[in-house]
């Protein structure tokens, strides 16, 4: 089994009894470097990143041997990331979404709801009119949480 693999592996046995789950790999081109992206239904904490990281660590040293060096990184997607797994959705109720569809529309809109397959948008149309469009997640190609920095009024 190749280290990749290997890792994922670990990875999935230690987030199965947990809410979170394996989002993205992303190697290089020579499969050298290798980030493993974990995310949860109530985002993931740097503790979990690092207990996995040392879990990993000590099961490579002491059942996998490599003659190529590599490096791994285990760590959450961030809020400049796309979402890719419709769970990723549900922490992000009440948000800002930019949602570009596989039929190149865009739509920007609050999040109002997550189901087994949708996901429920409030966009707004006019300073007056808004409408509610439920989203397949297959129909998504790629959507993002638009980050606000607005003050609350008090």
């Amino acid at each position: 089994m190749d280290v990749r693999h290997f890792i994922t592996q670990i990875i999935e046995e230690e987030l199965s009894a947990t809410n979170c789950f394996l989002v993205n790999i992303k190697s290089n081109e020579s499969g050298s470097d290798l980030r493993f992206f974990i995310d949860g239904m109530q985002g993931v904490g740097i503790q979990t990143c690092a207990r996995l990281s040392r879990k990993v660590s000590r099961l490579l040293d002491e059942e996998y041997e490599e003659e190529t060096p590599f490096r791994y990184e285990i760590s959450s997607p961030g809020v400049d990331q796309p979402l890719l797994d419709i769970r990723q959705y549900n922490q992000h109720i009440g948000r800002e979404l930019e949602i570009e569809l596989h039929t190149e529309e865009t739509l920007k809109g609050e999040l109002l709801n997550v189901a087994e397959a949708t996901i429920d948008v409030e966009i707004v149309l006019s300073k007056k009119e808004k409408e509610q469009r439920t989203i397949a997640f297959d129909d998504i190609k790629n959507s993002i949480v638009i980050i606000s920095f607005k003050r609350k009024k008090k």
